[in-house]
């Protein structure tokens, strides 16, 4: 496949996802991104498989891509458009079965920002949370580490997560919840489609963690995390605490499971997929 007929297109550069899915994507295996566009015009006429990652255009400047080639739209944070996509990517099985009336759905996973693979130190033992402050839970009962990754860079996640001993993989209540005509999703939207990248996270670094009983997480790595409420979790970070054979169980699980999610392996995942695009 000629991959410098593929495009990345993100929206706002800063948001995490758009990093992940589009600009160190892109920057990895070879193509080129654009940000913050909103009009077909502006994208260079030599490209012919556009992918959109939380892009700005209107469905009429979808169309204008769509007349020149492929648009893949990564299902990310909003409902996909039903028109002028040729595929949707989405983070999940899960997700995939909520869109398969939308047309070709294909899953790519998020990968996990330990591209070293070396795993962080078994004598961790402090609880963190990380994430979008709009997004932090109110946890009770136990100290804990809050960092805001909203503007992170993928080095900077990193270095974070070298100083997490135990993943609070959870959300704030409060999010948005989509219109009832949308009856399969009953469910919180974001819930829904949660690629699990903080038990993605999790698994690279060989952190232990406490999940929501999402979905994602369910996919992911059942066995590699201990689900719970927001009530129970103080229990449950002190048994991680104090527990040095569950603690190394867990920590074990996530390391067998890590390199599935690691970077390599995503990576030949898009380039299969655009070489099936140009036969």
């Amino acid at each position: 496949m000629d991959l410098s007929k593929v495009i990345f297109l993100g929206g706002n550069s800063g948001f995490a996802s758009v990093k992940v899915r589009c600009a160190d994507m892109a920057s990895y295996i070879g193509c080129d991104c654009l940000f913050g566009k909103h009009y077909a015009h502006d994208i260079p006429d030599k490209y012919s498989i556009f992918v959109c990652v939380k892009t700005n255009f209107s469905l009429d400047e979808l169309a204008k891509l769509a007349r020149r080639g492929l648009v893949i739209w990564d299902i990310i944070d909003a409902l996909p458009p039903r028109d002028h996509v040729a595929l949707y990517l989405a983070s999940t099985e899960a997700a995939k079965d909520l869109f398969i009336d939308h047309g070709r759905v294909e899953v790519i996973p998020h990968y996990h920002c330990n591209i070293s693979r070396v795993p962080n130190s078994s004598d961790l033992r402090r609880p963190a949370w990380i994430g979008s402050c709009h997004w932090l839970p109110q946890f009770k009962g136990f100290e804990y580490d809050f960092y805001d990754a909203q503007c992170m860079s993928s080095n900077h996640v990193m270095q974070t997560h070298r100083k997490i001993g135990i993943g609070l993989n959870f959300r704030a209540a409060q999010s948005a919840i989509l219109p009832v005509q949308r009856k399969k999703f009953a469910r919180n939207f974001h819930v829904a489609i949660n690629s699990g990248i903080k038990l993605i996270n999790c698994l690279g670094f060989g952190t232990p963690s406490i999940s929501a009983n999402e979905p994602a997480y369910h996919e992911i790595g059942p066995e590699c995390t201990i689900f719970s409420t927001l009530r129970k979790c103080s229990a449950l970070v002190r048994a991680l605490q104090n527990d040095n054979d569950l603690y190394l169980d867990l920590r074990k699980k996530c390391l067998r499971r890590a390199d599935r999610y690691h970077l390599n392996n995503i990576a030949r995942q898009y380039q299969r997929l655009f070489t099936s695009l140009s036969k």
